[in-house]
């Protein structure tokens, strides 16, 4: 996986920090307890309960007081069946990108029959509006006109959510996201315009912007957010938070020398976060 953290290791270790890279906690106690720094990187949308107790054991860990990352928690603008709004909303997982990520590592645990059944069931576009009601992941998300056309199914499941679909548009009619990515105080501001609604890096324009909106900051602090990703948009004027993302990633080779030069500010910001002066 093409994760950004790789490129902002390079940087530490050229500046003489000793990273070791450990998988999972069983056999690796010893060294997580010593380390002066913990930096998670558990890409699933909810830290299991074993890893977040040991985190929690911890002095200094990255993204400490970020357990749980998914959009029935991060997202300010869900709607609930009955609400009053019936304005255009999108349906999305509740598990952050598309919900594979946690599918992928509750492998790992080994999943029931019963979860490996219905994944290959649901796990298909052409089957994915039928079987609403017990989908975890999505090969798409799903936008409707009003909130009263949403199937029932997916009311009725909580692997899914229901938000107001408020975009940014710009002067070409194009859609806007925008991608705030942090280490520390630094970040790295990245804009996707394209002309589908659901803009991602394979059908938009990339640009690039240097301060977020004070309200995506604020918003970062608050959550707790040491190092990832923010998503927003900027909808009527203010500033609307889509999605946060504690394992970001690159496109292309994340050990690259354009990564590396590119995440150099992060890397000292994190570093700074927990030794100050010693990281400029």
């Amino acid at each position: 996986m093409h994760y950004r953290i790789w490129p902002i290791v390079a940087n530490w270790r050229a500046m003489g920090v000793r990273v070791d890279v450990v998988r999972g906690i069983a056999g690796n106690e010893r060294v997580l307890r010593e380390a002066d720094v913990i930096v998670p990187h558990v890409d699933c949308s909810r830290v299991p309960d074993a890893i977040w107790e040991f985190l929690q054991q911890h002095p200094r860990v990255m993204n400490g007081r970020v357990r749980d990352i998914r959009k029935s928690v991060v997202s300010a603008q869900l709607v609930k069946r009955g609400d009053a709004w019936d304005g255009p909303v999108i349906v999305k997982t509740a598990g952050n990108c598309g919900g594979l990520p946690d599918y992928r590592f509750a492998r790992l645990g080994g999943p029931t029959a019963w979860e490996r059944m219905r994944h290959r069931v649901t796990f298909h576009s052409g089957r994915e509006p039928r079987l609403m009601r017990w989908a975890k992941e999505l090969t798409r998300y799903y936008l409707f006109d009003r909130a009263s056309d949403v199937p029932v199914g997916v009311w009725l499941n909580d692997g899914l959510v229901v938000e107001k679909f408020l975009p940014e548009r710009d002067a070409a009619r194009n859609f806007v996201m925008r991608m705030w990515i942090v280490m520390g105080d630094a970040g790295v501001g990245r804009i996707l315009r394209g002309s589908d609604p659901y803009v991602k890096n394979v059908n938009a324009a990339l640009e690039e912007f240097a301060t977020p909106p004070a309200d995506v900051e604020a918003w970062r602090r608050d959550f707790g957010l040491d190092y990832g990703k923010i998503d927003f948009v900027m909808h009527e004027g203010r500033a609307v938070i889509i999605d946060a993302n504690t394992t970001p990633t690159v496109s292309g080779d994340a050990w690259s020398e354009k990564y590396v030069r590119q995440c150099e500010p992060l890397a000292r910001a994190g570093l700074g976060m927990w030794c100050g002066a010693a990281a400029k």
